[in-house]
């Protein structure tokens, strides 16, 4: 038999689970070869780039959760919500992401970004990840219901935001999801 393949057959066996952790890493989970790995990236005013623009919008962003989900050789799976505040349990409530390209159930279209190579992936870290997708250029899917008071169009909101040099995005814009990090990472339960 082949060294690789015994190594593979074992590790699809393999179930790690880190619960809740300190810093921006929240968890990380292993289950066979499925890797999901969430963190937490805190408020902080951030350029953004909107498609045809040169300029970056130099706006607030919330508190943002990342969920990349890599499962051997498939392309890794990445979902993007929005919290009030850092999560201390799985059954925190998660808003819609106010950017654009973002779904409704959390997903992310990359259209042409270039995503984080293999190396990258099989690490703990999103660093590259949120470097690749807020750097770069967002376009006009997905835009509407981001906002409550754009609900039409997330990037009037960047506008707004910049214009008045907001130092905070306003957490009670944020439009919920009625779903918690338990219900995204497939959970029976939200004790942790």
């Amino acid at each position: 038999m082949d060294p690789a393949q015994i190594a593979l057959a074992l590790s699809a066996r393999v179930t790690f689970d880190t619960g809740f952790l300190g810093g921006n890493t929240l968890l990380v989970r292993q289950d066979g070869l499925k890797k999901t790995v969430v963190e937490y990236r805190p408020p902080q005013k951030t350029g953004l780039f909107l498609d045809g623009s040169e300029t970056a919008l130099r706006l607030p962003l919330p508190g943002l959760i990342l969920v990349r989900t890599t499962n051997d050789e498939c392309q890794p799976q990445y979902q993007l919500f929005a919290v009030k505040r850092r999560p201390t349990l799985l059954s925190a409530p998660l808003y819609h992401a106010p950017l654009p390209n973002v779904f409704g159930n959390g997903s992310i279209c990359w259209g042409t970004v270039q995503r984080p190579a293999d190396t990258v992936l099989k690490t703990n870290s999103l660093a590259e990840d949120w470097m690749q997708l807020l750097g770069s250029r967002f376009g006009d899917h997905a835009v509407g219901s981001k906002s409550q008071s754009h609900p039409g169009d997330i990037r009037r909101q960047w506008i707004a935001l910049e214009a008045s040099a907001a130092k905070r995005y306003p957490t009670t814009d944020l439009i919920p999801l009625q779903r918690t990090l338990s219900t995204v990472l497939g959970d029976d339960h939200a004790a942790l």
